[in-house]
């Protein structure tokens, strides 16, 4: 590991530090938690959000025949798994837990979406 940090360390603590002045106090406590948002605890559930919103447009919008059975099962593997992570690691990051029970339960939708139109078209 280098002993300097590098240009976006540097930036990103600017950022916080300048934004940490007008943080309200009723909003100190998160703020400043292990997992808050001075920290990647936070951001990284954050940005997998993003997989949340893929998987809902997909439940609504794509048709079953069209669902990627190994897909769906290797998000909804890794949902599960990093739920169960999120309360191993220290701080536990309850942020991290819901975004991948999220991720689980909307995988596991689809999976039961694909394979229902299966046994409905193996007739």
């Amino acid at each position: 590991m280098s002993k300097n940090p590098g240009i976006l360390s540097k930036v990103y603590k600017g950022v916080i530090s300048s934004v940490d002045r007008f943080v309200p106090g009723l909003v100190r406590p998160l703020w400043e938690s292990p997992a808050g948002p001075r920290t990647v605890f936070f951001w990284a559930p954050m940005f997998k959000w993003g997989l949340v919103l893929a998987g809902l447009g997909d439940s609504l919008s794509r048709p079953p025949q069209n669902i990627s059975l190994n897909q769906c099962c290797a998000l909804a593997a890794t949902g599960m798994i990093w739920s169960r992570y999120s309360l191993v690691i220290k701080p536990k990051n309850y942020s991290l837990l819901a975004v991948n029970l999220a991720v689980a339960m909307i995988q596991l939708y689809l999976i039961f979406k694909h394979l229902n139109w299966r046994a409905q078209n193996a007739i």
